[in-house]
């Protein structure tokens, strides 16, 4: 794999990442002055299972390209 492709799989993890921990973060913040979860609204659920889907996807294939990587001398 080329290095410019490894760094836009590596940027696409790390957006998956980051907007994951928002929107989750976000579901919990909103609701703070009560008891309440916002994670299961629709609102939160679907965008909270595309990116958190897409981040440990990519997460995994860059953890098998590491291995398949060889050391570089």
């Amino acid at each position: 794999m080329k290095s410019k492709q490894l760094a836009s799989l590596v940027f696409l993890a790390q957006g998956a990442g980051a907007i994951f921990y928002a929107v989750f973060l976000a579901s919990y913040a909103l609701a703070l002055p009560s008891n309440e979860v916002l994670h299961d609204l629709p609102v939160f659920k679907i965008p909270i299972s595309i990116f958190g889907a897409i981040f440990i996807v990519s997460t995994v294939v860059l953890l098998l390209l590491s291995f398949r990587a060889k050391p570089e001398e």
